[in-house]
């Protein structure tokens, strides 16, 4: 599997390409951006919304993480040293460390488990359509539990999904819009961006 950095460039006009496709006059959105990674991407999808006929458009942060992936972001011991490490480390080793870490992440047998928590009260019955971001799709568990959660308090609302990557074109759900497949994205954000 191959690593690439993420452009920001690519990015913002893959969302002019794709999100003109459910544009329409008088509407609202509300983005959610999926904690840690999926939060800056959904700030570049509410800054481009915002200049399109949208009347409204908020963004709203979900957290949803693998229990593994948690314990590693917040310890913040553990990710100073990492930081430091990966600083230095060149990146052909890097890029090796990210595959092994992908692929024993997609062999794990609890990759069903996450933890859902929305970080504020906005009514979502407010808005008339809703676009969850994240910035990889890997096993799409991820995806699945949000959406799911979503929809069964907002049945009636149409709900988009968008990421930038997805990592399995076999995970248990994939995004309505994404630029890559079968590849791996460094962002600026990760750990040894």
């Amino acid at each position: 599997m191959k690593v690439i950095n993420f452009d920001q460039n690519l990015f913002e006009t893959f969302l002019k390409e794709k999100l003109n496709l459910f544009l329409v006059e008088d509407a609202s959105c509300l983005v959610i951006g999926i904690k840690e990674g999926g939060v800056p991407l959904a700030e570049f999808v509410v800054k481009y919304l915002k200049t399109t006929t949208f009347d409204k458009v908020d963004l709203e942060v979900i957290k949803c993480q693998r229990p593994s992936t948690e314990r590693k972001k917040n310890n913040q011991f553990i990710k100073k040293i990492l930081k430091k490490v990966f600083k230095i480390t060149p990146r052909l080793i890097l890029n090796g460390i990210r595959i092994i870490e992908h692929n024993l992440l997609m062999r794990q047998k609890n990759n069903l488990d996450r933890n859902i928590v929305f970080t504020s009260k906005l009514n979502l019955r407010e808005y008339d359509k809703i676009i969850v971001v994240d910035d990889a799709v890997d096993s799409g568990y991820t995806l699945k539990n949000v959406i799911a959660r979503l929809e069964e308090s907002y049945s009636n609302k149409k709900i988009y999904s968008l990421s930038v990557v997805v990592t399995d074109t076999k995970a248990v759900m994939l995004p309505d819009y994404y630029l890559y497949s079968d590849v791996l994205i460094r962002f600026p954000w990760s750990l040894d961006g």
